[in-house]
């Protein structure tokens, strides 16, 4: 018998189907708590708020609508809201992120930087990306997590944080800057200047890169930006490892689906105490 697709699971969920339950659990329990942790910093805190994630599935399963949202979506919707309640800020507006210089994110990410080769490497360290990624601020974890580590499309994601796609696009690269940024600490100097190759800059190199090495460019701009890279080694170097740290990201954090055993049964338990 083929396994349930994730709309027959939640429909099962609906009906009262506590194996269906259990069954959400197993399979979307990691990645709920990733969801969870980039809020929540306490143990106790991130218990409390994955299950309340599930009892608000399992309250609300049969208000899912297949047409608006993926079940992955949508359940990371409710965890994200979860999470939130606890962490108080101001909405940001996306001219609000523009008050960071690209430019200037870019230098701190080592645009230019002479390190050697093997920094390049240690980028992939699933521990030194992690650690990286929890230093960062919640907004910025959260479209980390979301895009680069669950790997929901970009407009799925923009959905689920409440932003447009060209603001969440923004939000995303310069959130994969500040990581490098973060990987980089300790290297040596890098370059602040930028050169015009194949009739674009290196900054407006920089403005394309997060589309670049998502695939999200016509063909005349990525052969422009193919052009410019042949000809600018800052740039080809950047670029490089900028695409090693998303790549890694998606495939090394993206490939862990552990979660606590202990927290795992205290969530059941939860969803049981509920039926």
């Amino acid at each position: 018998m083929s396994s349930p697709t994730e709309d027959e699971l939640i429909a099962r969920v609906a009906r009262g189907d506590a194996g269906a339950m259990e069954g959400l659990v197993t399979a979307y329990g990691p990645a709920v708590a990733r969801i969870v942790r980039a809020y929540v910093a306490r143990p106790s805190e991130v218990d409390d708020a994955i299950q309340e994630t599930f009892l608000a599935v399992l309250r609300g399963a049969s208000t899912y609508n297949p047409g608006v949202a993926s079940v992955r979506a949508w359940l990371f919707a409710i965890a994200r809201n979860t999470a939130r309640r606890g962490y108080r800020r101001e909405r940001e507006e996306p001219t609000a992120l523009d008050a960071s210089s690209l430019w200037s994110l870019g230098v701190a990410a080592g645009l230019g930087s002479d390190a050697p080769d093997d920094a390049l490497r240690q980028d992939e360290s699933s521990e030194r990306l992690a650690r990286a990624i929890a230093s960062l601020e919640p907004p910025d974890r959260e479209l980390l997590v979301l895009r680069d580590i669950e790997g929901l499309s970009l407009r799925d994601a923009a959905t689920i944080v409440g932003a447009t796609l060209a603001a969440t696009k923004s939000r995303l690269h310069r959130a994969r800057l500040r990581l490098m940024g973060t990987l980089r600490a300790g290297e040596g100097g890098v370059v602040n200047s930028e050169r015009v190759v194949g009739a674009l800059s290196c900054r407006q190199v920089l403005e394309l890169l997060g589309d670049y090495v998502d695939s999200d460019l016509d063909p005349d701009a990525k052969g422009r930006i193919d052009e410019h890279l042949r000809g600018c080694t800052v740039c080809e170097r950047f670029g490089g490892r900028y695409a090693n740290v998303v790549y890694a990201a998606r495939e090394r954090l993206g490939a862990q689906h552990d979660i606590d055993a202990a927290t795992h049964e205290r969530v059941l338990g939860r969803l049981r105490e509920n039926r």
